[in-house]
Formats: C-alpha cells, sequence, structure tokens
C-alpha cells in the first residue's frame, strides 16, 4: 500500500513516514516547505533506510498537486499540510481559509479524480471549542474560537458531506492536543 503524507516533512508528518516505511508501507511526501526543511526527507530516508518519492508541492498548485497522484500509484491519504499558528490564523485568516480548506479541496478532487478514497486526517482538538469539560468525546458540541478552528471545522463538515454523498469512502478525523 502507497501512501500520500501532505505535510510529510513536518514533526508529525516526518514521524508518520518513517513508522510507515519501518512497517513495508510505501509512502510519497508533499510539502510546500513553509513551516518545515527539505533536509528533513534526507534524515527520514536515513533513519527509514529507505527512499522515496518527495514532491516540493503546494496544495493550491492543482496541477503540481495532481502531478503527484498521475506520477504515483496512491492508495491513502494522511492530509497534516496546512497552516497551524492561531495568532498568526487571526492576523491573516483569508490565507488560512485559502490554503486549509481550499487545499484540502483541491486535495479531494483529485483523490476523486484518481480513484483514492481513503483519508486520514489532522484535525484538531480546538474543535471541541470552549464551552465542553474534559475529557472530551467525540459527540460533544463542536465550535471554534478563530479562524484556524474553523478551517478544521469546515473541513470536517466537508469530509462528512462527502463520505454522506459517496459510502465508498473511508474517512478517519484525528482530533489532538498540541
Amino acid at each position: 500500500m502507497n501512501v500520500l503524507i501532505t505535510g510529510g516533512a513536518g514533526y508529525i508528518g516526518s514521524h508518520t513516514c518513517v513508522e510507515l516505511l519501518a512497517n513495508g508501507y510505501g509512502v510519497v511526501t508533499m510539502d510546500n516547505y513553509s513551516n518545515s526543511s527539505p533536509d528533513v526527507i534526507e534524515k527520514m530516508e536515513k533513519l527509514a533506510g529507505k527512499s522515496f518519492p518527495a514532491y516540493r508541492c503546494d496544495m493550491l498548485d492543482l496541477d503540481a498537486f495532481d502531478r503527484i497522484f498521475r506520477e504515483n500509484k496512491i492508495d491513502a491519504v494522511i492530509h497534516f499540510a496546512g497552516l497551524k499558528a492561531v495568532g498568526e490564523s487571526v492576523e491573516k485568516p483569508l490565507e488560512y481559509y485559502d490554503n486549509n480548506t481550499g487545499g484540502t479541496i483541491n486535495l479531494l478532487r483529485l483523490m476523486k479524480r484518481h480513484g483514492v478514497k481513503r483519508l486520514v486526517f489532522s484535525s484538531s482538538a480546538t474543535v471541541y471549542g470552549m464551552n465542553n469539560k474534559a475529557p472530551f468525546r467525540e459527540d460533544m458540541p463542536l465550535s471554534a474560537t478563530n479562524p484556524y478552528g474553523y478551517t478544521k471545522l469546515m473541513i470536517e463538515r466537508i469530509l462528512r458531506d462527502v463520505c454522506t454523498a459517496d459510502k465508498s469512502w473511508k474517512i478517519a478525523l484525528l482530533r489532538y492536543f498540541n
């Protein structure tokens, strides 16, 4: 099985890649390196003892993004890519909505085009908002307090709608704390 890791050079993405490689999966990474470094790819390959395709690509560049799917057999995607600073999201909301939500829509379009219907999405515990009490449960009401959190909520809604429209999609949401 070949897994595309968006944001594959980031902290969580890179650790996920190394674990997948250690467990016999094929890995393809894409990252625009806005919050990471291309040097991480070489380090991952040394740790895993394997090389893999690594693309410098922005999710908003649909043609470059599509090239990854055309050049590789992708069976599933783990989606870590996105802007992630809460404070910055308040200062630059349009950039966050465009990058996180628009980039994910591009990813979903490409997955559909190429027949890839398995996705793990890196959401955030921020979607539990300020009114729920710990410990958080998946059935709690969701809300957000900043543009970053709203992008995660919007993407989760889009993913639910995709699964409702086409039952062959298999999508998991990860909500975790930094």
